[in-house]
């Protein structure tokens, strides 16, 4: 199943964050907005939510990307 235009939105500005990149601004906002992402330390992070979303949308896309913590979660 192909991710919508603007599920593939969200999905790349939550992995923009993620990696440490610069999502545009407007994507950002949106994000921040639905509780994906907050700002903390003049850094923006995943929330739970986020990180809840990030592995909801990359399996809809056929994807497994996922942070170091989340991998040691799984073996445990």
């Amino acid at each position: 199943m192909a991710l919508s235009k603007t599920q593939s939105k969200r999905l790349g500005a939550i992995l923009s964050v993620m990696f440490k990149e610069n999502p545009p601004v407007s994507l950002l906002t949106d994000v921040i907005s639905l509780g994906f992402v907050e700002e903390h330390d003049n850094n923006f992070q995943l929330t739970d939510k986020g990180v809840d979303e990030k592995n909801r949308l990359c399996t809809l896309a056929g994807l497994n990307i996922k942070y170091s913590k989340e991998k040691e979660q799984i073996k445990t």
